[in-house]
């Protein structure tokens, strides 16, 4: 299994800031940018607003970042470090098997609502599918998810399953990100019955690796 548990890499800051000031004028500027992506949508979003409402001349946004992208690659590191931390205290309480099936559900609820509540970093999310640079981003941190998960898991599964194990992991933590996209997309009530699908489908696959066979309700 590929260690990419240090996450994905940083470095979308023109100038990396050293004095306190420096990094507090960052600071602001992603502040507003986040407020502003709430307000009206990334797409109508411009680096000069972002600069008028940040309280500062438009060459102080590009004196650390190039462009808009920047600004949100950088908004979306300071999310995935958020949800890092969430999914490695979570996993980080894996102790049995039983546990480790339960997690994935708990795990996308505790993500999921939280989302609910957070406009400006649903059309953050989805902006990142839009740009190739940015979707590698998310790539890499769905890479990390799934490693942290399948280190925490790996003893309960049968040697010889392992390796199909790990890609599997891959492919459920991928499949989660855009059931939470889809989710946050459609009404409410429409949303409750995709999450609940999604969850049977990670159920079972779980089951297969952490117990030996499918659940058997799956069983003809």
């Amino acid at each position: 299994m590929p260690d990419s548990t240090q996450g994905p890499g940083r470095g979308s800051l023109r100038r990396v800031p050293k004095q306190e000031r420096s990094r507090e004028r960052i600071d602001e500027i992603l502040k507003v940018s986040m407020e502003l992506i709430g307000q009206k949508g990334i797409d109508a979003v411009t680096m000069k607003e972002i600069a008028a409402l940040s309280g500062g001349p438009i060459a102080s946004v590009y004196q650390y970042f190039p462009n808009k992208s920047a600004i949100i690659a950088t908004l979306y590191e300071s999310y995935a470090e958020e949800v890092r931390t969430l999914v490695t205290e979570q996993i980080g309480r894996i102790t049995t098997a039983e546990e480790a099936l339960q997690a994935p559900a708990e795990l996308f609820d505790l993500y999921y609502y939280n989302m609910r509540e957070r406009p400006a970093t649903q059309d953050l999310l989805n902006a990142i599918q839009a740009d190739k640079a940015l979707a590698d981003l998310d790539i890499a941190e769905t890479r990390f998810q799934a490693d942290v998960f399948y280190k925490a898991t790996e003893p309960f599964v049968e040697q010889p399953l392992r390796e199909s194990y790990a890609q599997t992991l891959l492919v459920m933590f991928h499949m989660a990100g855009a059931t939470l996209r889809l989710a946050l997309m459609i009404p409410e009530d429409e949303a409750a019955g995709t999450v609940a699908q999604f969850k049977s489908i990670v159920r079972a696959q779980a089951t297969y690796y952490l117990t030996g066979s499918f659940p058997v309700s799956l069983i003809p």
